[in-house]
């Protein structure tokens, strides 16, 4: 299916984060008239304390082979990259053991075959969108990965090599030629490499930047709206507000991980839980001249203006906006060994956002099932930002009949939507 049967000419769009923006900025530039809900600031969720990054050619699922095994080991310190609160619930372990299940070599290779292709053209579209006046001052002179031995960097180099990653001549560097490389590590640091050409910007001014596009395109942006329901009848849609009922043609749901309660009110379920994730910003000097990743810690170092945004973790429980301090200190005691002369204790823009996750690492783009002028476009896991501007041009491309029928089916819903049991909710008291 690549549009409904006849093309909208109004779109309401639940959501807005950078997916949300992102398909707003396509659908009305296809000439459809748009407009954003969104339940709280636009950007809010996990769309503006992110690492910024736009790394095309290092795209692949979280379901890796032998990530359970890495992830268990660690587990039980406290600065762990991993985190699971009890009480997990049903929904959460049926996620993991999902998760589990597609981290096969198989299903690996599928999935970032699948995410490349949607990535394929991202430096061109970001370009697209800077000569537009969405500029997220992207530093685009690639990134550094650093790793506490040689081994740990050799094995991680053999990895992206076999994604075809743009790794710069001389491999893994150590000693003064990594210290050449990135002046602001410490000795904690002794090998890494460098891949070429990826991006990092500021996701947040990239997202403000992005609104202002869209209202001097004409798009409608409403935050404060919460949305209590979406139906799907007689060739129109209604959105249910905090803020009033707004009718349209077709609706795109991108609101994250909350992308799941609106999709049960229409009678289905899909595998989507928050996978949060925590950044602050600190003060060094020097401060890194590209963005890290320390790769033993889990730890992304990205330069923002004069101070570094400091971003990790994967924190799984049921309460999505929850936020826990000593994952921050985590984040801390796991970096603090790596980056020279940080203020560790003027820590600022202390923030938490869930990453809506699903089992096989892959979005959900499309239509919901049984409802053709109702579509998805969340599930991005950690890769949010980035695949931004391909999401919003394939859902305008799926709703105007111009999207390539192979792309969209790897990112069909469908594979992740099942009946949902009006009855299991009723016991939960929801």
């Amino acid at each position: 299916m690549t549009s409904p049967d006849t093309p909208p000419a109004t779109v309401t769009i639940v959501g807005g984060g950078v997916v949300g923006l992102a398909c707003a900025h396509y659908l009305s530039a296809a000439g459809l008239r748009v407009t954003v809900l969104e339940r709280d600031r636009l950007g809010s969720g996990a769309s503006r304390g992110n690492a910024g990054e736009v790394c095309p050619d290092l795209v692949e699922p979280l379901a890796a082979p032998g990530v359970i095994g890495t992830a268990l080991r660690g587990l039980h310190r406290p600065d762990s990259a991993l985190a699971i609160h009890p009480p997990a619930g049903a929904e959460l372990l049926r996620f993991l053991v999902r998760f589990g299940l597609r981290a096969t070599s198989r299903h690996y290779t599928r999935g970032a075959a699948a995410l490349g292709a949607l990535a394929k053209g991202t430096f061109g579209l970001f370009e697209e969108l800077e000569a537009a006046g969405v500029d997220g001052e992207a530093h685009k002179d690639g990134f550094l990965f650093a790793f506490p031995s040689r081994e740990y960097a050799a094995e991680a180099l053999a990895a992206f090599r076999r994604l075809d990653a743009p790794i710069a001549p001389g491999g893994v560097l150590e000693g003064t030629r990594l210290a050449e490389a990135e002046p602001s590590l410490t000795d904690g640091a002794r090998a890494g490499f460098v891949v070429e050409r990826q991006w990092s910007l500021d996701p947040s001014l990239f997202v403000d930047r992005l609104a202002e596009r869209l209202r001097g395109q004409g798009a409608e942006l409403v935050e404060g709206a919460r949305v209590s329901g979406v139906t799907d009848r007689g060739g129109r849609t209604e959105v249910r507000t905090s803020a009033g009922t707004y009718r349209s043609d077709a609706v795109v749901i991108a609101a994250g991980v909350w992308s799941r309660e609106l999709v049960r009110g229409l009678g289905l379920d899909v595998d989507l839980v928050a996978g949060k994730g925590y950044s602050f910003s600190v003060a060094a000097e020097p401060p890194p001249s590209r963005l890290v990743h320390l790769g033993a810690a889990k730890v992304v170092l990205t330069p923002m203006g004069k101070r570094v945004r400091v971003a990790g973790t994967m924190e799984f429980e049921r309460d999505a906006d929850r936020f826990r301090q000593r994952r921050i200190e985590a984040i801390v005691a796991a970096a603090r060994p790596y980056l020279r002369h940080a203020d560790w204790g003027d820590r600022q823009e202390e923030w938490v956002g869930p990453r809506p996750m699903t089992p096989d690492g892959l979005p959900l783009i499309g239509p919901v099932p049984g409802h053709p002028r109702v579509l998805l476009a969340t599930g991005h896991n950690m890769l949010g930002l980035m695949l931004a501007p391909a999401t919003g041009r394939l859902v305008a491309g799926l709703l105007t009949g111009t999207a390539d029928s192979g792309l969209s089916s790897a990112f069909a819903p469908v594979r992740s939507v099942r009946r949902y049991s009006w009855r299991v909710r009723a016991t939960r008291g929801q």
